[in-house]
């Protein structure tokens, strides 16, 4: 990258140097910093390049905001990050951190954005619509659980991963995905390997200390004691949960007839301030890519 002296020794043999310091006295701006700065004419010939700078940013600069300034008699011109840019980089430290953290049983998920969900037909229309949506209640403070519930490959697990990573443009909060079964195996396996850093304690802290959580395919694990409970727990200590399962709702908690898949205690838990915030997509085909 050129310095800005390297610029106007260029312009000097081009013969343009006094179409281009013309160009900056004549700007109203710098003429303003030099009145205000009460700077004389060797103070000012020795601030054209930055004058220049100032006038002309480089492309390197980009997301910052630049200010001139007279320091040692002759101006300067410094560089502030914009809120912007700073946005950007915690979104991007954010999204980062969830993909690192997240325990997924489909590593692909991690790739999952709004922009990449593909639509063929009115109800996945109708399933990116809800999840935008959803995305924004959550962005804008909204709290209590939510459901996405249908067939395996519609689309419920790329749609929460897009939920999160669009919760996370504001850079100020913490998000993270797993695949339930998942949890519990890794939990399960830590009984027997002491050097295991998935032990129930810290998935515990991992799970109820983020401030949206996606537990993926709820009703997949292994149906134990120990795992109902397990969840139960991790529900209790959270306030907003976005939860996917392959299972109806009555499927979850049963009804006067039949027993659900899940006690009553837990599947309270489950449906804690849904109110409307539930999708079924069990009008979506599969949409993953399948051996013939």
């Amino acid at each position: 990258m050129e310095s800005i002296g390297e610029v106007m020794e260029k312009i000097i043999d081009h013969d343009k140097y006094d179409a281009v310091v013309d160009s900056i006295m004549s700007n109203e701006e710098i003429q303003a910093f030099i009145s205000g700065n009460e700077m004389q004419e060797t103070e000012i010939r020795k601030s054209y390049p930055k004058f220049y700078e100032y006038l002309h940013p480089n492309k390197a600069f980009d997301g910052f905001t630049s200010k001139l300034i007279f320091h040692n008699g002759y101006a300067d011109v410094i560089y502030r990050e914009t809120e912007e840019a700073i946005s950007r980089k915690k979104a991007h430290s954010a999204i980062n951190r969830l993909k690192a953290k997240s325990l997924l049983l489909d590593e692909t998920i991690k790739t999952a954005t709004f922009g990449n969900f593909n639509i063929e037909t009115d109800e996945e229309q109708q399933a990116f619509e809800f999840a935008k949506n959803l995305a924004e209640f959550y962005k804008n403070g909204g709290q209590g659980n939510s459901f996405m519930s249908g067939p395996a490959g519609s689309g419920k697990s790329h749609l929460s991963m897009a939920i999160l990573k669009s919760y996370l443009e504001n850079g100020e909060k913490t998000a993270l995905f797993v695949s339930y079964s998942h949890v519990v195996r890794l939990i399960k396996d830590s009984f027997n390997n002491r050097d295991s850093i998935y032990t129930q304690n810290n998935i515990m802290s991992l799970l109820t200390n983020v401030d949206l959580l996606v537990m993926d395919d709820i009703g997949s694990e292994n149906n134990s004691d120990f795992s109902e409970e397990l969840l139960t727990d991790v529900l209790d200590g959270r306030i907003s949960t976005i939860i996917t399962t392959n299972l109806s709702s009555e499927e979850l908690r049963g009804n006067a007839n039949k027993k659900g898949r899940y006690n009553q205690r837990t599947a309270s838990r489950m449906f804690r301030g849904i109110g409307g915030k539930a999708f079924n997509f069990k009008g979506i085909k599969d949409k993953r890519v399948l051996p013939f």
